[in-house]
């Protein structure tokens, strides 16, 4: 598919490079050509959005797992018109340790600062911005799971 949205710029945990975006990315000028978004990038077709953003989850995944950064592997990505659900593992050899020292509710804050800290790669397009949108983030570790959401007013 020609507008394939890229899946490390979703997924950059570890990334703070890119700047924020104040204008339509190509896929949001695809989806108003499409009018699936209004001019103000509201949804209006919502069905369609889903069927076309299944796509791009399904094309997206077969590059899966992938491995972000030293700690991190994603396994499943899934888009929709009002969020993007990512499931990974934790393959830090010692992060059972980790967890041990700080506990889960410290590791949690830890890992919804840097979901926070990175919500121009998550909320990369105009319509995830514009309208009510979040981003679920569930990882797994040797012991645990972490379950993490942020919506798009967290970001602001």
């Amino acid at each position: 598919m020609k507008y394939k949205i890229n899946l490390i710029a979703i997924l950059g945990l570890g990334l703070g490079i890119f700047a924020s975006q104040t204008y339509a990315s190509e896929f949001d000028q695809y989806l108003q050509e499409k009018q699936i978004i209004d001019s103000k990038y509201k949804i209006k077709k919502k069905n369609e959005l889903n069927e076309l953003l299944s796509v791009l989850s399904a094309e997206d995944s077969k590059t899966l797992p992938l491995q972000i950064d030293q700690n991190t592997v994603i396994e499943q990505l899934q888009l929709s018109a009002n969020k993007t659900r990512l499931k990974g593992l934790i393959i830090t050899p010692d992060f059972a340790q980790f967890e041990q020292d700080l506990g889960r509710k410290e590791v949690v804050k830890l890992i919804r600062k840097n979901l926070l800290n990175n919500c121009e790669i998550f909320f990369e397009h105009r319509y995830q911005i514009e309208n009510p949108y979040k981003v679920e983030l569930v990882l797994s570790s040797a012991k645990n799971t972490y379950e993490v959401a942020i919506s798009q007013k967290d970001c602001k």
